[in-house]
């Protein structure tokens, strides 16, 4: 999967919850999206990407939310 189209399709996301709620609630949001439809290769490809620094574009909101999926007590 190209990490590049991963971020732009995460930045899309991230552009439509951000427009009407905090930073932290967005990222929540967005998490709660990406869990629900994106495939494990790619949640597991996007937070690899941004390990590896390969994820610059990637909005803060969605920066966020890719941590959260990490630690899913975060969910909450």
């Amino acid at each position: 999967m190209n990490p590049s189209h991963l971020v732009k399709m995460a930045n899309q996301i991230s552009d439509f919850f951000s427009a009407d709620c905090s930073e932290e609630e967005a990222a929540a949001e967005i998490a709660s999206h990406l869990q629900r439809f994106w495939a494990p290769a790619m949640r597991q490809r996007l937070a690899q990407a941004v390990a590896q620094g390969e994820a610059g574009e990637l909005r803060p909101a969605a920066c966020l939310a890719v941590q959260k999926l990490s630690c899913p007590a975060e969910l909450r």
